[in-house]
């Protein structure tokens, strides 16, 4: 999920689907869950769907007149708000985000939800079945095949009723489906139809939300943004509720909504939780950090930014204004919005660097464009039990304490040797306990957090010490200054964790017996998993690479090959020995199915006899070059072949060659 705050952030980031002609579009807001279609909403609609369809023909036969299908039928029924299997879309990108934002007074945000999917006209087999299927009392596989063969006149497998009845469609925009659904044409609109829940072989009358397809982006508009970008789809692209609904009704609560005087008091509505002297010699500066107590719109949020602004501006030259959302947001310095005011008289040469834009009033602003997404990654990926928190960083910090005193000693008795024999020795264990502390995540308790981030501090401390200690071009007495410097940080951090730890302890109301069950190995945090969302394309290209490595006089290698991927593909060499330490890595473009990394290793140098690993890598697509995209796909869905790997954070493609010096 991305955000926008605006329709420019908004179309900017829908730019990169450009290359793709079957984009389709639903905007709605982000309290439901699901993207259903409305006979599914209700077991009674569910298990009477026919009777729906049936009795609706039946009641308003004249409305039916010259529809001669059931998708046709069904796009009918959907425009007067009966009962169907279909989800209405759009191909208009702006006219899905006026859904998304429609309900300004409504506190959940708003989503536009992105599927690039084969699109399939009226006529095509799937959507014929599908409809169908609206029309049997009876799911049975054989009645579904006879009643097609006889309303259609063509024949269809049973293989094939189950493949189409498990998933949904999306049906190709055309004006005919405009004939039987005249608001289509207003809202540029189409529609998916849903298909069954299937368990074995046997169709159940269950339909299934369209969310079983997985949407390929889905952006979401901030309830604090949301009024601000439905006033410009309104003012800059004239998309408001009557050209969205042509009928006069929509006329009066467009009209009722732009002229509302809406009043807003400022009392209660936030906390100042730090207020932070940060004054030089060149000026009076002050940070305060602020947290709201309710939900508001974002120039109600700007409002108190200035309020906080114009509080402090009399006795400092600058003032930064941090506003976060909520007190989690506040613990992850997730701000909503930033503000920063500078005396217009102030030496320039004290003036600090613009955060963002000047308003017409002198005020500076940074509205953050990830905030509400960045909250659901901390509360899904960073926050974490209080009792697990504590354990695993205490029972890491008693792997990591034998290193640190080691350290600590031997720099305070001088013998500096053994420290350095010592860092250099232990080097890796120690940025590994360095990157465990980092990786436990957050607690909500902000004090307590406080406490954890000692952890990671004093093994922050130790590392630097390493990386002093491999400095050689360093003489003796800087090295010494600049690791007392560390050690003189890391006491601080190791003292407050020892001095802290049963207080805490007895504070989150963690037993022994609880300490002692707790594993920090076992426990696994929960990573992104990449979802492909673009159908792969079954014709792809089976992707095959050729290597030719040649050896130099002076012992440094080169390795160039020959690849059928499409040209400007971006790939990257990374040179290992025996042991896995990585000796040498360079980038090469594909250009008439060529690439040439060039010569690996240091001139003169080279590389001794033994036995080495080549692993040669095509990026995840954001990284990748636009021609190769347009043929790739931005999933790389027009790719296949046993170095294709979709797992991870995107699909990549991945060659290994052994080989003998």
């Amino acid at each position: 999920m991305e955000q926008a705050n605006t329709v420019e952030d908004y179309l900017k980031k829908l730019s990169r689907y450009d290359i793709y002609n079957n984009v389709f579009y639903r905007g709605q807001s982000e309290k439901y869950k699901n993207i259903t279609s409305s006979v599914s909403r209700d077991v009674g609609y569910t298990m009477n769907e026919s009777s729906i369809y049936t009795e609706a023909i039946k009641m308003r036969t004249m409305e039916f007149d010259g529809l001669t299908s059931p998708i046709e039928c069904l796009s009918k029924m959907q425009h007067y708000g009966i009962p169907t299997r279909l989800v209405d879309l759009t191909i208009d990108p702006l006219i899905a985000l006026f859904f998304a934002v429609q309900k300004v007074d409504c506190k959940s945000h708003g989503n536009v939800y992105v599927f690039v999917q084969p699109e399939h006209s009226l006529n095509d087999k799937r959507v014929k079945l599908l409809s169908h299927l609206a029309t049997l009392k009876s799911l049975k596989i054989d009645v579904i095949k006879s009643s097609y063969i006889e309303r259609y006149s063509e024949n269809i497998t049973e293989d094939e009723i189950l493949e189409f009845a498990s998933k949904g469609a999306f049906i190709k925009h055309s004006v005919e489906l405009q004939k039987s659904n005249e608001r289509l044409f207003c809202q540029k609109g189409t529609f998916a139809i849903c298909g069954n829940e299937i368990i074995g072989r046997e169709i159940k009358k269950t339909v299934l939300p369209l969310n079983s397809i997985e949407p390929t982006m889905v952006i979401r508009i901030p309830f604090e943004h949301k009024q601000a970008v439905k006033k410009e789809l309104d003012e800059k692209y004239n998309i408001n509720e009557t050209t969205i609904y042509p009928e006069l009704p929509s006329v009066a609560d467009y009209l009722k909504e732009k002229y509302k005087k809406v009043d807003f008091d400022l009392e209660g509505t936030y906390s100042i939780l730090e207020v932070k002297d940060m004054s030089n010699s060149g000026a009076r500066r002050c940070s305060i950090v602020a947290v709201l107590n309710k939900v508001l719109r974002i120039e109600e949020i700007k409002n108190i930014g200035i309020q906080i602004i114009d509080q402090y501006k009399s006795a400092n030259d600058v003032v930064w204004v941090y506003i976060a959302k909520n007190g989690d947001d506040y613990i992850m310095r997730n701000w909503m919005i930033r503000g920063q005011w500078i005396r217009e008289s102030l030496d320039p040469r004290c003036k600090p660097h613009l955060i963002g834009d000047m308003d017409e009033l002198g005020y500076i602003w940074r509205f953050e464009k990830s905030y509400s997404t960045l909250a659901d990654y901390y509360d899904e990926y960073s926050f974490t039990d209080d009792k697990i928190l504590y354990t695993q960083n205490m029972k890491t910090f008693e792997k990591f304490e034998p290193h640190y005193k080691f350290m600590l000693n031997a720099f305070e008795s001088g013998n500096m040797k053994d420290l350095e024999e010592y860092a250099i020795d232990n080097a890796g264990d120690i940025t590994k306990l360095f990157l465990k502390f980092g990786d436990y995540g957050h607690s909500r308790n902000n004090e307590f957090d406080k406490y954890l981030n000692s952890f990671q501090e004093v093994a922050l401390h130790l590392d630097n010490i390493v990386l002093w200690v491999k400095k050689e071009e360093l003489n003796s007495h800087t090295k010494r200054y600049l690791i007392s410097n560390c050690f003189r940080d890391a006491k601080l951090h190791f003292n407050r964790i020892k001095e802290q730890a049963m207080y805490w302890k007895k504070t989150i109301n963690l037993s022994e017996d609880e300490y002692n069950k707790i594993d920090p190995e076992k426990i696994k945090r929960q990573e992104y998993q990449y979802k492909q969302t673009i159908p792969l394309n079954p014709d792809g290209l089976d992707v095959t690479f050729n290597l030719d490595i040649s050896q130099n006089i002076d012992n440094t290698l080169n390795i160039r090959g020959t690849t059928n991927l499409f040209d400007k593909a971006s790939l990257m060499i990374s040179l290992r020995n025996s042991k896995g330490l990585l000796l040498a890595q360079n980038k090469s473009l594909v250009e008439n199915g060529i690439f040439d990394f060039g010569k690996l290793g240091k001139k003169g140098i080279g590389f001794d006899k033994g036995k080495y690993k080549v692993d040669i890598t095509l990026a995840i697509p954001s990284v990748q070059n636009e021609e190769f995209l347009l043929k790739a796909g931005l999933e790389y869905e027009n790719l296949k072949g046993k170095y294709v790997d979709r797992t991870g954070i995107g699909p990549t493609i991945s060659y290994t060659e052994e080989f003998e010096i």
